[in-house]
Protein backbone atom coordinates (compact mmCIF):
# COMPACT_ATOMS: atom_id res chain seq x y z
CA UNK A 1 0.00 0.00 0.00
CA UNK A 2 2.36 2.83 -1.04
CA UNK A 3 1.42 6.12 -0.25
CA UNK A 4 1.85 8.93 -2.67
CA UNK A 5 4.16 11.95 -1.93
CA UNK A 6 2.21 15.16 -1.49
CA UNK A 7 3.19 18.99 -2.12
CA UNK A 8 3.09 21.97 0.54
CA UNK A 9 -0.18 22.83 -1.01
CA UNK A 10 -1.68 19.45 -0.87
CA UNK A 11 -0.36 18.89 3.21
CA UNK A 12 -2.44 22.91 3.71
CA UNK A 13 -5.41 21.51 2.31
CA UNK A 14 -5.13 18.46 4.80
CA UNK A 15 -4.80 20.51 7.68
CA UNK A 16 -7.74 22.25 9.22
CA UNK A 17 -8.63 24.79 7.29
CA UNK A 18 -7.99 27.26 10.74
CA UNK A 19 -4.27 26.40 10.11
CA UNK A 20 -4.38 27.91 6.53
CA UNK A 21 -6.10 30.90 7.92
CA UNK A 22 -3.31 32.09 10.91
CA UNK A 23 -0.82 31.53 8.37
CA UNK A 24 -2.40 33.97 6.22
CA UNK A 25 -2.46 36.25 8.79
CA UNK A 26 1.08 36.14 10.22
CA UNK A 27 2.49 36.49 6.85
CA UNK A 28 0.96 39.11 5.69
CA UNK A 29 1.64 40.95 9.43
CA UNK A 30 5.31 39.69 8.58
CA UNK A 31 6.28 40.79 5.42
CA UNK A 32 3.67 43.91 5.01
CA UNK A 33 4.96 45.43 8.53
CA UNK A 34 7.64 43.62 9.87
CA UNK A 35 10.35 43.18 6.83
CA UNK A 36 9.89 46.86 5.41
CA UNK A 37 10.26 48.54 9.32
CA UNK A 38 13.52 46.22 9.68
CA UNK A 39 15.20 46.05 6.55
CA UNK A 40 13.67 49.03 4.59
CA UNK A 41 15.93 51.89 5.36
CA UNK A 42 19.31 49.86 4.86
CA UNK A 43 22.62 51.60 3.01
CA UNK A 44 23.69 48.92 0.81
CA UNK A 45 26.83 49.40 -1.08
CA UNK A 46 27.93 46.51 -3.75
CA UNK A 47 27.12 42.77 -3.18
CA UNK A 48 26.35 42.29 0.53
CA UNK A 49 23.43 40.19 2.16
CA UNK A 50 22.34 44.04 2.64
CA UNK A 51 21.55 44.08 -0.68
CA UNK A 52 19.06 40.68 0.00
CA UNK A 53 17.19 42.18 3.18
CA UNK A 54 16.86 45.65 1.08
CA UNK A 55 15.27 43.58 -1.83
CA UNK A 56 13.53 41.82 0.08
CA UNK A 57 12.09 44.99 2.27
CA UNK A 58 10.91 46.06 -1.38
CA UNK A 59 8.85 43.13 -2.40
CA UNK A 60 7.15 42.91 1.44
CA UNK A 61 3.65 44.25 0.25
CA UNK A 62 3.60 42.73 -2.68
CA UNK A 63 4.88 39.13 -1.00
CA UNK A 64 2.50 39.41 1.30
CA UNK A 65 -0.13 40.25 -0.75
CA UNK A 66 0.58 36.60 -2.70
CA UNK A 67 0.70 35.02 0.83
CA UNK A 68 -2.15 36.53 2.01
CA UNK A 69 -4.40 35.47 -1.29
CA UNK A 70 -2.66 32.05 -1.32
CA UNK A 71 -3.15 30.70 2.34
CA UNK A 72 -6.66 31.95 1.77
CA UNK A 73 -7.09 29.83 -1.21
CA UNK A 74 -5.92 27.06 0.85
CA UNK A 75 -8.07 27.28 3.71
CA UNK A 76 -11.09 27.57 1.50
CA UNK A 77 -10.04 24.40 -0.39
CA UNK A 78 -9.85 22.65 2.88
CA UNK A 79 -13.02 23.63 4.13
CA UNK A 80 -14.63 22.31 1.20
CA UNK A 81 -12.16 19.25 1.37
CA UNK A 82 -13.44 18.96 5.17
CA UNK A 83 -17.21 19.04 3.75
CA UNK A 84 -16.48 16.72 1.27
CA UNK A 85 -14.45 14.16 2.93
CA UNK A 86 -16.63 14.31 5.55
CA UNK A 87 -19.88 13.59 3.17
CA UNK A 88 -17.49 10.86 1.99
CA UNK A 89 -17.06 9.00 5.20
CA UNK A 90 -20.23 9.38 6.13
CA UNK A 91 -21.37 8.04 3.21
CA UNK A 92 -19.20 5.44 3.71
CA UNK A 93 -20.51 4.21 7.21
CA UNK A 94 -24.18 4.20 5.99
CA UNK A 95 -23.49 1.90 3.06
CA UNK A 96 -22.19 -1.04 5.59
CA UNK A 97 -24.93 -3.98 5.77
CA UNK A 98 -22.49 -7.12 5.46
CA UNK A 99 -19.12 -8.23 5.46
CA UNK A 100 -19.46 -8.40 1.84
CA UNK A 101 -20.06 -4.72 1.52
CA UNK A 102 -17.07 -4.12 4.20
CA UNK A 103 -14.86 -6.21 1.85
CA UNK A 104 -15.62 -5.12 -1.22
CA UNK A 105 -14.24 -1.46 -0.77
CA UNK A 106 -10.82 -0.32 -0.76
CA UNK A 107 -8.25 0.05 1.36
CA UNK A 108 -7.71 3.67 1.40
CA UNK A 109 -11.90 3.30 1.80
CA UNK A 110 -11.97 1.14 4.87
CA UNK A 111 -9.04 3.66 7.08
CA UNK A 112 -11.88 5.79 6.08
CA UNK A 113 -14.65 4.23 7.24
CA UNK A 114 -12.77 3.02 10.87
CA UNK A 115 -11.78 6.63 11.04
CA UNK A 116 -15.40 7.33 10.92
CA UNK A 117 -16.29 4.92 13.25
CA UNK A 118 -14.32 6.13 15.94
CA UNK A 119 -14.80 9.76 15.28
CA UNK A 120 -18.93 9.07 15.81
CA UNK A 121 -17.49 7.53 19.38
CA UNK A 122 -16.28 10.57 20.37
CA UNK A 123 -12.02 10.35 19.51
CA UNK A 124 -10.48 12.77 18.15
CA UNK A 125 -8.96 11.02 14.74
CA UNK A 126 -5.56 11.93 13.61
CA UNK A 127 -4.81 10.15 10.09
CA UNK A 128 -1.12 9.86 9.88
CA UNK A 129 -1.19 7.94 6.33
CA UNK A 130 1.07 4.72 7.59
CA UNK A 131 4.10 3.20 6.27
CA UNK A 132 6.49 5.02 8.04
CA UNK A 133 8.25 4.89 11.00
CA UNK A 134 5.73 4.92 13.21
CA UNK A 135 5.08 0.78 12.17
CA UNK A 136 2.20 1.65 9.86
CA UNK A 137 -0.08 3.30 12.24
CA UNK A 138 -2.52 4.57 10.10
CA UNK A 139 -4.96 6.32 12.88
CA UNK A 140 -4.24 7.98 15.93
CA UNK A 141 -6.93 8.23 18.57
CA UNK A 142 -7.64 10.76 21.35
CA UNK A 143 -9.96 10.80 24.21
CA UNK A 144 -9.90 11.35 27.91
CA UNK A 145 -6.47 11.97 27.75
CA UNK A 146 -5.56 8.59 26.12
CA UNK A 147 -4.02 7.88 23.11
CA UNK A 148 -4.29 4.96 21.01
CA UNK A 149 -2.50 3.50 17.67
CA UNK A 150 -4.96 2.25 14.86
CA UNK A 151 -3.64 -0.13 12.19
CA UNK A 152 -6.21 -1.16 9.68
CA UNK A 153 -5.83 -4.36 7.59
CA UNK A 154 -8.25 -4.46 4.55
CA UNK A 155 -7.50 -8.02 4.08
CA UNK A 156 -9.95 -10.20 2.16
CA UNK A 157 -9.00 -13.60 2.47
CA UNK A 158 -5.22 -13.80 4.38
CA UNK A 159 -6.18 -13.82 8.21
CA UNK A 160 -3.38 -10.93 10.17
CA UNK A 161 -0.82 -12.63 12.36
CA UNK A 162 0.86 -12.45 14.64
CA UNK A 163 4.14 -10.48 13.37
CA UNK A 164 1.47 -7.22 12.78
CA UNK A 165 0.79 -7.57 16.47
CA UNK A 166 3.86 -7.36 17.63
CA UNK A 167 5.01 -4.73 15.58
CA UNK A 168 2.21 -2.52 17.01
CA UNK A 169 3.07 -3.53 20.70
CA UNK A 170 6.38 -2.64 20.08
CA UNK A 171 5.22 0.97 18.85
CA UNK A 172 2.88 1.15 21.53
CA UNK A 173 5.61 0.67 24.26
CA UNK A 174 8.28 3.01 22.61
CA UNK A 175 5.75 6.00 22.02
CA UNK A 176 4.24 4.93 25.30
CA UNK A 177 1.01 5.02 24.16
CA UNK A 178 -2.00 3.82 26.28
CA UNK A 179 -2.66 1.13 23.89
CA UNK A 180 -3.27 -0.28 20.30
CA UNK A 181 -5.74 -1.65 17.59
CA UNK A 182 -5.90 -3.58 14.94
CA UNK A 183 -9.00 -4.25 13.21
CA UNK A 184 -8.95 -5.94 9.75
CA UNK A 185 -12.05 -6.98 7.20
CA UNK A 186 -10.79 -10.44 7.66
CA UNK A 187 -9.78 -12.68 10.85
CA UNK A 188 -6.90 -13.21 12.86
CA UNK A 189 -4.60 -15.97 13.68
CA UNK A 190 -4.85 -18.36 17.18
CA UNK A 191 -1.42 -17.12 17.68
CA UNK A 192 -2.30 -13.31 17.25
CA UNK A 193 -5.50 -13.64 19.41
CA UNK A 194 -2.76 -15.19 21.91
CA UNK A 195 -0.45 -12.23 21.32
CA UNK A 196 -2.73 -9.52 21.77
CA UNK A 197 -4.43 -11.04 25.02
CA UNK A 198 -2.83 -9.48 28.21
CA UNK A 199 -1.48 -6.68 26.16
CA UNK A 200 -2.75 -3.32 25.32
CA UNK A 201 -3.60 -4.35 22.06
CA UNK A 202 -7.42 -4.79 21.20
CA UNK A 203 -8.16 -6.78 17.89
CA UNK A 204 -11.24 -6.36 15.82
CA UNK A 205 -12.09 -8.33 13.03
CA UNK A 206 -14.78 -7.50 10.40
CA UNK A 207 -17.85 -9.57 12.28
CA UNK A 208 -17.11 -7.16 15.50
CA UNK A 209 -16.60 -3.93 12.95
CA UNK A 210 -19.96 -4.35 11.43
CA UNK A 211 -21.39 -4.87 14.74
CA UNK A 212 -20.18 -1.67 16.27
CA UNK A 213 -21.11 -0.10 13.34
CA UNK A 214 -24.81 -1.47 13.67
CA UNK A 215 -24.61 -0.22 17.14
CA UNK A 216 -23.85 3.04 16.70
CA UNK A 217 -26.22 3.44 13.71
CA UNK A 218 -29.19 2.65 16.31
CA UNK A 219 -27.61 5.18 18.90
CA UNK A 220 -26.94 8.19 16.55
CA UNK A 221 -29.95 7.87 13.97
CA UNK A 222 -32.87 6.14 15.89
CA UNK A 223 -32.25 7.24 19.43
CA UNK A 224 -35.88 8.41 20.18
CA UNK A 225 -37.81 6.03 18.41
CA UNK A 226 -36.45 2.85 20.61
CA UNK A 227 -39.13 1.94 23.65
CA UNK A 228 -39.29 -0.88 26.04
CA UNK A 229 -40.77 -3.17 23.59
CA UNK A 230 -37.79 -2.94 20.66
CA UNK A 231 -35.53 -3.61 23.29
CA UNK A 232 -37.31 -6.27 24.59
CA UNK A 233 -34.06 -8.68 22.50
CA UNK A 234 -31.41 -6.82 24.63
CA UNK A 235 -32.81 -7.83 27.71
CA UNK A 236 -30.09 -9.80 29.91
CA UNK A 237 -29.23 -10.96 33.62
CA UNK A 238 -25.89 -9.11 33.63
CA UNK A 239 -25.73 -7.19 36.51
CA UNK A 240 -22.34 -5.03 35.44
CA UNK A 241 -22.73 -1.38 35.73
CA UNK A 242 -22.03 1.06 33.05
CA UNK A 243 -21.12 4.70 32.79
CA UNK A 244 -21.03 6.60 29.86
CA UNK A 245 -21.44 10.20 27.83
CA UNK A 246 -24.51 11.11 25.76
CA UNK A 247 -24.67 14.41 24.07
CA UNK A 248 -27.71 15.83 26.27
CA UNK A 249 -27.29 14.14 29.33
CA UNK A 250 -24.55 14.06 32.08
CA UNK A 251 -22.63 11.28 33.12
CA UNK A 252 -24.56 8.38 34.31
CA UNK A 253 -25.01 5.73 36.84
CA UNK A 254 -27.64 2.97 35.68
CA UNK A 255 -28.17 -0.34 37.66
CA UNK A 256 -30.41 -3.37 36.12
CA UNK A 257 -33.17 -4.78 37.92
CA UNK A 258 -35.93 -6.76 37.14
CA UNK A 259 -39.22 -6.08 35.28
CA UNK A 260 -42.04 -8.47 34.79
CA UNK A 261 -42.46 -7.80 30.70
CA UNK A 262 -38.77 -7.59 29.55
CA UNK A 263 -37.14 -9.67 31.79
CA UNK A 264 -34.42 -6.94 32.52
CA UNK A 265 -34.04 -3.41 32.43
CA UNK A 266 -32.33 -0.32 32.94
CA UNK A 267 -32.84 2.10 35.35
CA UNK A 268 -31.14 5.61 36.01
CA UNK A 269 -29.87 6.93 39.37
CA UNK A 270 -28.64 10.32 39.57
CA UNK A 271 -25.59 11.91 37.19
CA UNK A 272 -22.14 11.25 38.64
CA UNK A 273 -18.97 13.66 37.78
CA UNK A 274 -17.17 11.39 35.83
CA UNK A 275 -16.70 7.41 35.34
CA UNK A 276 -13.70 7.32 36.75
CA UNK A 277 -12.64 4.64 38.84
CA UNK A 278 -15.81 2.81 38.17
CA UNK A 279 -14.78 0.16 35.99
CA UNK A 280 -15.66 2.29 32.53
CA UNK A 281 -13.78 0.82 29.61
CA UNK A 282 -13.09 3.05 26.32
CA UNK A 283 -15.31 1.35 24.70
CA UNK A 284 -18.29 1.51 26.47
CA UNK A 285 -21.78 3.73 24.96
CA UNK A 286 -25.70 3.97 25.68
CA UNK A 287 -28.79 3.77 23.52
CA UNK A 288 -31.22 6.32 25.32
CA UNK A 289 -35.20 5.07 25.41
CA UNK A 290 -37.79 6.65 27.89
CA UNK A 291 -35.63 4.69 30.38
CA UNK A 292 -32.18 4.88 30.00
CA UNK A 293 -30.68 1.79 28.79
CA UNK A 294 -27.09 1.10 28.58
CA UNK A 295 -25.24 -1.77 26.20
CA UNK A 296 -21.90 -2.37 25.89
CA UNK A 297 -20.37 -0.50 22.43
Amino acid sequence: MARRNTTFADDMISLPWWVSTIMAGVSFGVFYFVVPALWGNLQVSGISANVFLKGLAQAGHFIAIFLLLFFLVMAALSLYNSFVRGKKRSSLFNKQKDIETLRSMSWQDFEKLVGEVYRKRGYTITETGGGGADGGVDLVLKKNGETIFVQCKHWKMDKVGVIIIRELLGVVYDKKASGGIVITSGTFTQEAINTARGNPIELVNGKELLAMISRIKTLHHHPKKLNLQSLRCLSTTTPHLFFVPYAAVPWCCVRQRRDPQLGACFTAVPPIPSAKGHGLTRHDSLIVSRRMLIVGA
